[in-house]
């Protein structure tokens, strides 16, 4: 069973407006609160980007159609947002900087460190300051809930939800396992070498000499790795932090924790599923050869109620808040004056857009369809 955050629930694809706007015009107005141009496709641009970065591959009249759709959405989140940012006002809501620093310190622990934050916030293009932004409207988020009806859940409450449910508890055979991964794959060795090899100094040959020593190097370093860890299993971390070539786990001293068969490869799968518990073992995959240490293995079943208990309850006081803060926002919008400024915006132009858009997109596909023209006859001479 999935346990998502209070936020993500309430506004799962909401992108929080920050900075100043370059564009002063006004282009959206929620009660008394504006939207300038500047706010509103700063972040919709970024949006947009990141999405047609993944339909690199879509036909553009299907591109179109989905840009559509997700300005449509966005709208709808800002003015959502812009709702919320009044009633936060309203009730004097705020968020601190030790409440902000919490929230970021449990991201910090999910994700393993602050170099992991750092290069998850590179990847997605969010700065420092956004993400400030976005922890202090979590917060907010998490008052303006707890101020509209508290919440108490009772492990009788739970108890019953897990009763009703137990075929979400299900689980399958999984192992505890730590790993040690050593590229010993021909093909991978030469690739990384070609890529180190940025001025194009080395001849085949030379690359070619060089990734068989590089091989033979790894596969005498599996054996070496392999015997100490056998002797003495109870180093196995400290070798995974010394000679692990695998930086998911490198730091964590190798340590996969409780894995399913499906979550790995299987050449890796049929070995840590099969050897005894608290043994070494090896085995090879297409990443490369494996040192296996299996601490532990659970049978498939049915999780306990004491195992998912404090995990239950979170879901369900945070799916009750949830449900409070939808009903809140759907009370503000329909007392709101909205006022569409840029014509665009407007829900009409919205249809019109969308009709427009599906026209192309139908047409466009009845053009890929096989044609069957009918055969002209011949007019006899005369």
């Amino acid at each position: 069973m999935k346990f998502t955050k209070l936020a993500a629930t309430l506004l799962c694809s909401v992108v929080l407006l920050c900075g100043c706007a370059k564009n002063s015009d006004v282009v959206l107005k929620v009660n008394d609160e504006t939207v300038t141009r500047g706010e509103f496709y700063g972040d919709f641009e970024k949006l947009k980007k990141a999405q047609l970065k993944e339909l690199a591959n879509v036909p553009p009249e299907q591109t179109e159609f989905i840009v559509i759709s997700l300005k449509e959405r966005f709208l709808n989140d800002t003015i959502i947002r812009t709702l919320l940012k009044g009633e936060f006002e309203k009730r004097k809501i705020e968020a601190t900087e030790e409440e902000i620093k919490a929230k970021q310190d449990e991201i910090v622990k999910k994700l393993g460190s602050e170099d992991d934050l750092k290069k998850v916030l590179k990847e997605n293009g969010i700065t420092k300051e956004r993400l400030h932004s976005d922890l202090a409207n979590e917060v907010k988020i998490d008052k303006l809930a707890n101020q509209i009806a508290p919440v108490n859940i009772t492990d009788n409450d739970v108890a019953a939800f897990y009763n009703h449910n137990k075929d979400q508890f299900k689980t399958n055979e999984t192992a505890h396992i730590y790993h040690i991964l050593i590229n010993t794959n021909p093909e991978e060795i030469k690739r990384e070498i070609v890529d180190k090899d940025k001025k194009g100094e080395l001849s085949e040959e030379q690359i070619a000499k060089k990734a068989k020593e590089e091989h033979q190097k790894n596969e005498a370093l599996v054996n070496e790795i392999f015997e100490k860890a056998t002797k003495n299993p109870k180093d196995f971390e400290k070798l995974a932090k010394e000679y692990s070539q695998d930086p998911g786990s490198k730091d964590k001293g190798g340590d996969l924790g409780y894995a399913q068969r499906t979550d790995l490869v299987k050449e890796f799968a049929d070995v840590a599923f099969t050897q005894k518990i608290g043994s070494i073992a090896k085995a090879k995959s297409p990443f490369g050869e494996h040192i296996i240490y299996v601490t532990d293995r659970k049978p498939a079943g049915i999780q306990p109620l004491a195992d998912v208990k404090d995990n239950l309850k979170a879901y369900l006081t945070q799916e009750i808040k949830a449900n409070n803060l939808r009903k809140l926002v759907a009370e503000l919008q329909k007392n709101a004056k909205i006022e569409y400024i840029e014509e665009d915006l407007k829900p009409e132009s919205f249809k019109k857009q969308m009709e427009e858009a599906q026209k192309k997109l139908i047409e466009a596909q009845q053009k890929k369809l096989p044609q069957n023209p009918e055969e002209k006859k011949e007019e006899p001479k005369k």
